[in-house]
């Protein structure tokens, strides 16, 4: 559902009027609701010694947010950007509580040299959806352009029963934790060794690729000369290599492998957006992009992976919570830049340099994160 709304909203803005930097701005709720309701949410679910409800309620009045969001978004389209900026909120904040109380579970349900392999999956299953999302939204484009908010506003409650119907709760035993106030557990979090570091390089390379998909289709549209359609269904098999990078990336069971393996995706991300931004070939920025699509899906498993292993025990939704905030600060500082960047290069292509840069450098901050036997380590001293 964040696919559909984050590839489609800015077709509609941009049907309203076309205006890149603007348009940039108004994206910038997705990066709000992914900063503030992660944080909410997060330490709220910790709190869950009710093992009748667990981490329930959250991912159903998240799925009922975000189904009100996106209809609201179908609705209201071709009337103004700020009609479009409210429904789109709410549907990024529906996503979010949703999102956030899932991704917790990666480290409730999973086992330390599992990560990779739950991480994996949750990822692959994410994909899955965007993937589908795109496919069915592209084609539905060529109805009307608001068309692919109702699929997703009906697909978001029934996609959503599985797991709720399923959700596993909190540990049997699990203590009693004293609860600090969010500002001095966050700031605690942040400055704990390893977290650090590996926060560092995840702001930058999310800064890499943040801004792709909200500018991808008016990139294919102006400088490769695709329309909607086509473009989607080039993004969904750019999502189809990143999700054959991600099954192969949970099989890397070995802790020593993982952090060069994360090293590499980040490598090969950002020399891929690199070489985009070198042509207007077809050809080649579509092998280009595969380097891209093969490093985001190693870093995609990989990175939460390792920053898995740093969280102390019954401390799941805060951590993941930090992991999933502060992604939403890059995005935030991602979008608007490179809506900023284009409009002043007056090409779409500085879209892929930004994101090349900004991901070669994380690298810079990855060499001092811990390994995965050494996050957890670290994480054991501390318990």
């Amino acid at each position: 559902m964040r696919t559909v709304t984050t590839t489609y909203l800015p077709l509609l803005l941009a049907d309203i009027r076309e205006a890149p930097a603007l348009i940039g701005l108004v994206m910038m709720v997705n990066s709000a609701a992914g900063f503030a309701m992660p944080l909410l949410v997060g330490r709220w679910s910790d709190r869950r010694h009710t093992p009748r409800h667990g981490r329930r309620p959250f991912i159903v009045v998240g799925s009922l947010l975000a189904t009100c969001g996106l209809s609201a978004v179908a609705l209201g389209h071709g009337t103004s950007f700020l009609v479009l900026t409210l429904a789109g909120t709410l549907a990024y904040v529906g996503v979010n509580v949703v999102m956030t109380a899932h991704r917790a579970l990666v480290h409730d349900c999973f086992e330390t040299d599992r990560f990779a392999s739950g991480n994996g999956a949750l990822e692959v299953a994410t994909l899955a959806g965007g993937l589908l999302g795109l496919a069915l939204g592209g084609l539905l484009t060529s109805l009307a352009l608001w068309a692919p908010f109702v699929l997703a506003a009906i697909g978001m409650p029934l996609l959503a029963w599985p797991t709720v119907s399923r959700l596993p709760v909190a540990d049997p035993g699990e203590p009693e934790r004293p609860q600090p106030w969010p500002f001095r557990f966050y700031a605690s979090a942040m400055i704990r060794p390893g977290v650090r570091a590996l926060l560092a390089a995840e702001i930058l390379w999310v800064i890499g690729y943040a801004a792709l998909p909200v500018f991808f289709i008016l990139y294919a549209r102006r400088v490769l000369g695709l329309a909607p359609g086509l473009a989607s269904l080039w993004l969904a098999a750019f999502a189809l290599g990143a999700g054959l990078a991600m099954i192969a990336a949970g099989f890397i069971r070995n802790p020593r492998r993982h952090k060069p393996f994360l090293a590499l995706g980040v490598a090969l991300m950002g020399v891929g957006f690199l070489a985009a931004g070198g042509s207007t070939n077809l050809v080649a920025v579509s092998f280009a992009c595969g380097l891209v699509a093969a490093g985001f899906g190693l870093l995609s498993t990989l990175g939460f992976s390792l920053f898995a292993a740093l969280i102390p025990q019954g401390e799941a939704g805060g951590y993941t919570a930090l992991y999933y905030s502060l992604r939403a600060v890059a995005s935030a500082l991602a979008v608007p830049m490179a809506g900023l960047i284009i409009a002043a290069s007056g090409s779409y292509r500085s879209l892929f340099v930004l994101g090349g840069v900004a991901t070669l450098v994380s690298l810079v901050p990855l060499a001092f994160a811990p390994s995965l036997q050494a996050a957890s380590d670290l994480t054991r001293r501390r318990q």
